[in-house]
Parts: C-alpha cells; structure tokens; sequence
C-alpha cells in the first residue's frame, strides 16, 4: 500500500486552536440536526408544543401516548407544554434540560417554534400541507432540521374514494383561489393517475364562488373541495354547498363538518390518528437512533364519513362506509409522499 507522504507544518497555538473549533463546528452541523444516539439507560426526551388546549389537541396528545405506552418514562420522556408557555420559556435563559426532538401539534405552535430557530429537531404535526410549506420556505438553505405529518388528505385518496364510492362519476369539478391554485399540477397528476377528468376554475373574490361553481358543474358530476381560505370558508361553505344541491350534484369534502353540514362523503383523519402516527415515528426513532427526521407526509391512518340523508336525496345508495375505507386503504398505501 502506498501511503501518501505530506510535508510536516509547524502548528502554532493560534492554529491549532482554530483547527479544534472548525472541527467542533462540523461536527455540530453534522449532528444537532440528527436524533442524538441513544446509550444504554438513557431516555430520548420529547417536548411538545401544542398551539392551544383544547378537545382537538388532547385528542392527538392520546393518541401519541397510546402509540408509545410501553416506552413511555422507560425509554421516551414526553413533556407537553403550549405555545404560550415555550414563547415565554424561550424568551428566558436556555434550558439547560434540552429536548433532543421537539414536536408540534398545530399551525400556531410550528410557527412558534420554527421561529425560534431550536438547535434540535422539530417535528410538525396538525397542520395542512399549505402551512408547512411556508415553514419550510423559512429554513430554505439551512440543513434539513424540519418534518411533518399534513393534517390533509393527499388528492390521490380523496380522488379513488369519489371513484370507489361513486364508479360512474369520473368528471370532477374543483375551484381554487389564491391559496390553493398552487397545487393545480400536483391534483392534474393525481387526476391522471386515478383516471379522473378535471374541471378547474380559479377565482380571486368570494363574490366570484358561486358563479364558478355554476361554470364547473355544467360539464361534471361532482364537485370535489379543496382547503382555501377565500373559496372555502364559514361564510361560504353554506352557499356552496346549498349550490351544489340545488343543481343535483354532490361534494366532496374534505372534513366531517362538510359531511355533516352537507357533503356526499369525506376522508379526513382524526387528530387521534395524526397523534398515533406521530407516536409510532418516535418508535422508529428509538429503534433506529441517529437517524433523520422521516420525510413530510400526508396521513397514513384515515376515516370515511358519509352523509346517507344527502346521498338519498340526490337520488344515491350510500355504501357502506366500513368497505369504503378498507377498499381504499388498500389502494393507498403508496400515496404518503404525494
């Protein structure tokens, strides 16, 4: 073997001090922004912020829970505080008790958090795919140190469910306004793949909803909801959907408020889902220390919600919401990742 031969350099102190605080700042860079490695005996520390309290939030902190009882205060210490509470805790001196991972539950606390710049992980959870994307813009050309669970539904699923629930029904309907018209050729895709035909109509003033929605129904049967906060909202999700009705044609949603305000059906996903999920990669984090943080993705555990008073209405026979979700969670294991 041949081995290499470099010229000897004298080392002052200055350059050898220089030399140790470049190597101490690769390392750092190299593995702040990893779950820390777990020795024997030790307890992978969590802190999670929650945006409020509230039924929806305590929902996901069980079903976290639930997800790693086992572990819990053996392997995994969980501490859950609000947004309130971390803002003032890090307006303070630095906890000298540092969480190795900290996870979000809800738009307020990533935003929170993020904004902190924390020298750990953060994990988001609870919040539309919309939201983390700005979040993400913000770290944009720092090392990855920030994930998330989408509290929505990828178009995949919500697209097989309309052709699974309703096989005749390919000619879809879809209004976006400023917020969502971003996404136009990510639902165009999923369209394709599922062999559904779009109808797409943008609009830029709530005055402008129902007319659009008058334009797209003319050539589809079904008007399929999209999250926005100018197209749908408390103020207009009565009208739209008194539109649809009054035309003959069915939504769907994408919330059980919508099913039970008057939507066909909807897959959405329970904030106990979401905290099941965000428990089990936590799991994974302890089986597999020193690994990054799992991908951003859409939910894996989801519900079906039927409105059978709706269906029949419009001339419908509502099937059977139980085969409906078996159906397409066999359809859409792959889909996570949209």
């Amino acid at each position: 073997m041949r081995i290499p031969v470099t010229r000897a350099k004298v080392q002052t102190p200055h350059t050898r001090a220089r030399r140790a605080v470049s190597a101490l700042c690769i390392f750092l860079l190299t593995t702040m922004l990893l779950i820390p490695d777990i020795v024997a005996g030790a307890r992978l520390s969590i802190l999670v912020v929650t945006t409020e309290r509230g039924p929806a939030y305590e929902e996901v902190m069980a079903g976290l829970r639930t997800a790693v009882a086992d572990v819990l205060d053996k392997k995994l210490s969980v501490r859950e505080i609000s947004t309130g509470e971390f803002t003032r805790a890090a307006e303070r001196t630095p906890d000298k008790n540092a969480p190795d991972l900290i996870v979000t539950v809800g738009t307020g606390a990533a935003l929170a958090v993020v904004q902190s710049r924390p020298a750990v992980p953060v994990y988001c959870s609870f919040l539309p795919q919309s939201a983390y994307a700005v979040l993400a813009d913000r770290v944009r050309g720092e090392p990855a140190r920030l994930s998330a669970i989408y509290l929505d539904q990828p178009f995949a699923r919500q697209l097989r469910l309309i052709r699974l629930a309703l096989p005749g029904h390919a000619r879809i309907g879809v209004i976006l306004g400023p917020d969502s018209r971003k996404i136009e050729r990510t639902l165009r895709s999923s369209a394709i793949a599922t062999g559904a035909t779009l109808r797409v109509e943008q609009i830029s003033d709530e005055k402008q909803l129902v007319g659009a929605i008058h334009r797209v129904m003319d050539d589809t049967e079904i008007l399929l909801a999209v999250p926005d906060a100018l197209v749908f909202n408390r103020s207009t999700a009565q009208s739209a959907l008194l539109t649809t009705y009054r035309l003959g044609k069915p939504v769907a949603g994408y919330s059980r408020a919508y099913v039970t305000a008057g939507a066909l059906f909807a897959v959405y996903s329970t904030p106990a889902q979401i905290g099941r999920q965000v428990g089990e990669e936590l799991l994974t984090i302890l089986d597999k220390p020193g690994r990054p943080l799992p991908v951003p993705s859409y939910p894996r555990y989801f519900s079906v919600e039927m409105n059978e008073r709706v269906a029949r209405s419009l001339g419908f026979e509502p099937g059977q919401v139980g085969d409906l979700t078996r159906r397409l969670a066999e359809q859409t294991t792959e889909i996570s990742h949209e």
